[in-house]
């Protein structure tokens, strides 16, 4: 009895080995090759190894035994806070021991040194009405009910990119996915039904609690977007500082608000969730069709605005700066006005060689750059992204573009009127222009007005004034 006793202990959902299922999750997060890389450091460079090892060990325990955002307790946010208790006495199980605001678009639970931490990303939070959030939150309490929780999570994670990557690749990468899906699928079969179901029941619907996932890789998807477009210089090795925008969070919000709500999701997106979230498959599926708008939620559940302090913690965290690393911080507004006319001239240059490929010789002018992004738009993405153009799917869209013009277009836009004197009404908000004498305008609304008018286009793009 006690030899069967023991050997329960060391299994997981689905039948699983945990000494298996810890060797898979340290050679995904590199633990292996790390120990190996420290070996040799060892032998081969005794001198430096000791410095090499603390840095890196103080950067380690920074990033496990730290702070992981912003705080979130009774006298902190106590709004968010109940209704994490809330969402754990319904399940009937305890709330984490530590719940955190972040500047990543997630809700993630995990569990270091024995204590659980629930972690609400702000981007995510700002387009969650309460009760898909409670969706999210059960979620993740359920994966904290297993016996061996911080594993759980991890070997559920292997699983899940096994699946997208699966979806995604090709040759002896998918093949070598889709093996390793296969070892999992026992163990990812029992865990997500559970979890499934505590995020029905948090939510009170499946359709809600199906909306609430659909948000969460909608947001994830978007806001990766933004931080690559927000124009902030990039780590340089060779540089003895960092540079970065504290207030990632509030041009989030406010770039949500102002800007248009443009989304890349489809059916194959809903099925890919639908695969990953079997128990929400039919309303999951449903939504590829018709999914829900990035927008900020008018209910969202209200938090206290971060402190500058908490802002740079949790925007050093998101951007991977260990702490030993001196930052120099700006805001968007006080950043030099350079980083967003650089930012402007360098995507409108990407538009110009892409449209450079599809006509073979130099375009005339911008005006005629933006007549090939409006005619021929997937092989101006095609030559963008180097790939044939028979890979990329039929857009069923409206042809013509005009209620919803190419992305594109708006980088050429801002950076022919952030030359002739135009600014940046906020940096986080793309295309949105105020003119010498104080006049607003959209690029969106610019390409709109003047699609079919190539003159109207060339005196916007000639005139100091904006054209008028």
């Amino acid at each position: 009895m006690a030899i069967e006793s023991r050997s329960r202990r060391h299994r997981l959902p689905g039948g699983l080995s945990t000494w298996w299922g810890r060797w898979l999750t340290a050679r995904r997060s590199g633990a292996v090759w790390f120990a190996v890389w420290l070996v040799a450091l060892l032998v081969v460079v005794p001198v430096t190894a000791p410095f090499v090892v603390g840095v890196g060990l103080l950067s380690w325990v920074a990033a496990r035994v730290g702070p992981r955002g912003a705080a979130v307790g009774r006298q902190d946010r106590p709004e968010l806070y109940a209704l994490v208790e809330q969402v754990a006495a319904g399940l009937g199980t305890r709330p984490p021991d530590r719940v955190w605001l972040t500047a990543e678009p997630v809700v993630a639970a995990e569990v270091v040194a024995g204590r659980s931490h629930l972690s609400i990303g702000l981007p995510l939070l700002d387009c969650l009405t309460p009760a898909r959030l409670r969706a999210l939150v059960g979620y993740q309490l359920a994966l904290l009910r297993h016996r061996h929780p911080g594993l759980v999570i991890d070997l559920l994670a292997v699983w899940s990119d096994s699946v997208r990557e699966e979806t995604g690749a090709e040759g002896r990468r998918q093949s070598r996915a889709a093996a390793l899906r296969t070892r999992l699928d026992a163990f990812a079969t029992e865990v997500q039904r559970t979890a499934d179901e505590a995020a029905v029941a948090a939510a009170g619907d499946a359709d809600l609690a199906a909306e609430a996932f659909t948000l969460a890789d909608m947001v994830a998807e978007k806001y990766d977007g933004f931080l690559t477009d927000s124009g902030v210089p990039e780590r340089r090795w060779w540089r003895l500082y960092e540079v970065s925008v504290s207030d990632v969070t509030d041009g989030w919000r406010r770039m949500l608000s102002e800007g248009p709500d443009r989304a890349d999701w489809d059916e194959d997106d809903a099925a890919l969730l639908a695969r990953l979230h079997p128990r929400l498959g039919s309303p999951l599926t449903a939504l590829g069709i018709s999914p829900p708008s990035i927008r900020p939620a008018p209910d969202a559940v209200p938090v206290t605005p971060l402190t500058r302090h908490e802002q740079r913690r949790t925007v050093r965290r998101l951007r991977g700066i260990p702490y030993p690393q001196y930052i120099r911080w700006t805001t968007f507004e006080e950043a030099p006005t350079s980083w967003w006319r650089r930012r402007a001239r360098q995507d409108a240059q990407g538009v110009r060689e892409a449209v450079a490929a599809v006509l073979g010789r130099e375009p005339v002018d911008d005006v005629e750059v933006t007549e090939v992004v409006w005619n021929r738009p997937r092989e101006v993405l095609a030559a963008a992204l180097d790939v044939p153009v028979t890979e990329l799917p039929e857009d069923p869209a409206d042809p013509t573009g005009v209620d919803d013009p190419p992305e594109a277009l708006l980088r050429l836009v801002e950076e022919n009127l952030l030359r002739r004197g135009w600014r940046l009404e906020h940096p986080a908000v793309r295309g949105v222009l105020l003119g010498p004498t104080g006049e607003r305008v959209s690029a969106w609304d610019v390409l709109a007005a003047t699609r079919r008018d190539p003159a109207a286009l060339r005196r916007w793009y000639a005139a100091d004034s904006g054209g008028r």
